[in-house]
């Protein structure tokens, strides 16, 4: 573990293990400091997905006893974070749900991916932002190469020596719940050691003697069906109830959906802004859909963002079996200094679920020409190993071995970064996620379904991937798009290659900048920002830039999307991508030119 603190005071660690929950309300009672509620872990494979029973009333009411300015993280199983947060009270306020690394993932038999995390939630008493320290972790190298495991090309001036911004994905760090929590104490403890916090105060619930509850299986009487000829492979513009109800119950093989956020995205065809309850009845139909439409013993994965992940799964265990929790490890737009980058996809099977094929050798490893030369469906890159291509090249020529055991923790699967792997749609998933979710649940001739098929990355990834498909969705342009790119796929064209195309929609908020050449870097441009920052003594305001260099203001008015990208190397310390060997005694801290404020340039 390396991580490094700016400005923290690290917190007195102190623990409690009380014997009997009476003992918490003395000690706790208007406590304004950071709380740690460590919650027991799972000693055996039959207690996977089993809930501790009455935790998420005792959480809540550890919660309900603290101060107004108290801070309040519990670590413990998927199961049992979905509980505490199924019992929270409106006078407790969600901030993050951070998947840890176990030291070793719990194996299964083959119904189940391995399980590699826990969980630690992030809440606060107070209705604010989160208040906590910059903290960042340290670069890790190539085993190969010996350079960082992330080629920042020519934007290594934006990034800061020691590290990058945490996020809420703890890759980095080893633990068990059961067992010694040391690292994740201590980086708790340099997170949140900032005024007016002395203590983390850690209460150990581990000889309350809780126990796990017993799950029914949950089975509903259906007839097992086949998908008529005039069904499969086929798009169908419908709003996604409509379509599904012309599916057939049992049919389907896997059912996979990511669907709207209610984040006020731009679709075509579809207004992403229902109100809450609206928004989760809703998604509640589709969801019981899609588990009529699903044959016994398979899945149906959801991918959406933690705290929705949440409401979906206790809607899911009641008609459908917990399988498994996938961490995507997939970084979004940063909006706060612990970046984004935990995705759920939320696998749920209808009955006991089937032995997986791609778990049991009934699916092929997979990698189309257009994914690079490190990615494979089934064996995923190991941590740490780089994607340059001069260093690939070099381990597949020395035999390197570069893989990883399949977990459900995923690191591999990048986002789309280039507009030229792009179509015209606002969140467009990578292929790569698609062909890895497809391999493991399903067989090649069986049959898959998307109700929110977009512009065709799950119907096009299972149609290469020789399966049946349905892709559903509401909007006339997508479907045509996807239509389209399913004759690419019969034409012997990758759907997925790169290409230039006319882009009008985007996910985030940023602008696009039309294509044109620059006459000065943006690098020595950024540098020259960077110059004028250290003579002034602080990050210039546009006027302040204009009277201290000899660059044309035209060139930051149109070469950048916003004055927080223009000053971008000012605000940091700038990286070399070679290692340092850990010497970090000449860290320079530029305190006065960095603002509180997130880079979302050279965060990404």
């Amino acid at each position: 573990m390396a991580h490094f603190s700016e400005h923290s005071r690290p917190l007195l660690i102190q623990e409690m293990v009380p014997l009997d929950p009476g003992d918490l309300v003395e000690r706790i009672t208007g406590l304004d400091e950071v709380v740690v509620v460590r919650l027991p872990g799972i000693t055996a494979n039959d207690e996977y997905g089993r809930p501790l029973k009455g935790c998420g009333e005792l959480v809540a009411n550890i919660a309900e006893q603290l101060g107004p300015n108290a801070t309040l993280v519990i670590l413990g199983e998927v199961v049992d974070l979905v509980r505490v947060l199924k019992n929270l009270s409106a006078t407790v306020r969600y901030q993050h749900w951070v998947a840890i690394r176990r030291t070793t993932a719990l194996e299964f038999d083959d119904r189940h991916i391995p399980h590699e995390h826990f969980g630690l939630l992030i809440l606060t008493r107070y209705a604010h932002a989160l208040r906590h320290t910059k903290t960042r972790v340290a670069y890790t190298y190539c085993p190969v190469c010996d350079r960082t495991t992330k080629d920042y090309g020519g934007k290594k001036h934006t990034y800061h020596q020691s590290g990058t911004l945490l996020s809420d994905v703890w890759r980095d760090i080893r633990a068990n719940l059961e067992g010694d929590l040391e690292q994740v104490l201590t980086r708790l403890a340099d997170l949140f050691g900032i005024d007016p916090y002395e203590r983390l105060f850690v209460i150990n619930l581990c000889r309350l003697n809780l126990s796990r509850e017993l799950t029914p299986l949950i089975y509903t009487d259906f007839d097992e069906d086949s998908l008529p000829d005039s069904l499969a492979d086929k798009i169908i513009q419908a709003d996604c109830l409509e379509g599904l109800q012309r599916i057939p119950t049992g049919s389907i093989d896997f059912a996979f959906t990511d669907p709207p956020y209610n984040l006020g995205k731009g679709y075509s065809g579809y207004s992403d802004d229902l109100k809450i309850k609206d928004y989760f009845d809703w998604c509640d139909r589709w969801i019981s859909e899609l588990g009529r439409v699903l044959k016994p013993g398979r899945t149906l994965a959801l991918l959406n963002i933690p705290i929705w992940a949440v409401r979906h799964f206790l809607h899911m265990e009641s008609i459908l079996t917990f399988q498994n929790w996938i961490v995507w490890d997939a970084l979004a737009y940063p909006v706060r200094l612990i970046m984004p980058s935990h995705y759920t996809v939320l696998c749920f099977s209808k009955g006991e679920p089937r032995l997986l094929p791609g778990l049991i050798g009934e699916s092929e490893a997979f990698r189309p020409t257009s994914a690079p030369k490190t990615f494979n469906t089934l064996q995923p890159l190991a941590d740490d190993y780089c994607l340059r291509a001069d260093c690939v090249e070099s381990r597949i020529a020395s035999h390197v071995k570069d893989r990883a055991p399949l977990t459900d923790l995923w690191s591999d699967i990048h986002r789309l970064k280039h507009n030229s792997r792009r179509v015209d749609h606002p969140t467009q998933l990578p292929p790569h996620l698609m062909y890895r979710l497809v391999s493991i649940f399903s067989r090649p001739g069986e049959v898959v379904i998307d109700c929110f098929n977009g512009a065709g990355t799950t119907s096009l990834a299972a149609h290469q991937l020789e399966r049946k498909y349905i892709g559903i969705d509401l909007s006339e342009k997508y479907c045509e798009m996807a239509s389209e790119r399913h004759i690419e796929v019969r034409n012997g064209l990758d759907p997925f290659r790169k290409a230039n195309r006319l882009l009008t929609s985007k996910n985030s908020p940023v602008p696009r900048l039309k294509k044109q050449t620059y006459k000065i870097s943006k690098k020595t441009l950024q540098l020259e920002v960077k110059r004028v920052a250290a003579l002034l003594g602080h990050i210039p305001s546009r006027d302040e830039l204009s009277a201290n260099t000899e660059y044309p203001m035209q060139y930051y008015d149109e070469y950048f999307v916003s004055w927080g990208e223009v000053t971008a190397a000012a605000r940091t310390t700038g990286m070399s991508e070679k290692r340092n060997n850990g010497n970090t005694t000449d860290l320079v801290q530029l305190r006065l030119l960095e603002g509180d404020e997130v880079d979302e340039y050279s965060a990404k």
